[in-house]
């Protein structure tokens, strides 16, 4: 694939990262129902703002398994790929390393944990869940950085090859 076909996706795939973070991603609703609807709770939240509420209520060990899984390492990742993909001749190490990291990135995790909570929440009979344009951002990032990491391992042996 062409490098710059290839650094057109990645950017796109963190765009939508970036819309994934700070959009919401889940609505949660909880009405109960006597002659008219009483709301006792309904909360949007996005990444980022689950992230501050996390740090606020001193929930340290949650924010930080989120802010490293979920920010930290797909920022690291995505400056190897773009090493990867714009290096003249890119070290196969670093190959090695975007895919050891992709497997702890954790996104694909965490949006199909999104999910399971949005099914889950539509069990119960006072409880409403909607999932929030930033969940379909977040999860147009994981395939789309997935096929970016996918291509650059291409990409890399191509290179390999072609030096051989």
């Amino acid at each position: 694939m062409n490098r710059y076909i290839l650094l057109s996706l990645h950017v796109i795939s963190l765009v939508l990262l970036g819309f994934g973070w700070v959009m919401d991603i889940l609505h949660i609703d909880i009405s109960v129902h006597y002659i008219v609807d009483f709301n006792l709770f309904s909360e949007k939240r996005s990444v980022l703002g689950m992230l501050e509420k996390l740090w606020k209520d001193a929930n340290y060990f949650p924010f930080s398994l989120i802010f490293l899984f979920g920010i930290i390492v797909p920022l690291i990742k995505s400056g190897i790929i773009f090493y990867l993909i714009l290096g003249k001749n890119p070290d196969i190490k670093w190959q090695r390393f975007v895919s050891a990291i992709s497997k702890w990135a954790m996104a694909d995790v965490f949006t199909i944990s999104i999910f399971v909570a949005f099914l889950g929440a539509n069990t119960m009979e006072s409880t409403k869940a909607f999932l929030q344009p930033g969940f379909y951002y977040f999860t147009g990032y994981v395939i789309l950085s997935g096929i970016v990491a996918m291509f650059c391992r291409k990409l890399s042996s191509d290179s390999v090859t072609n030096n051989a």
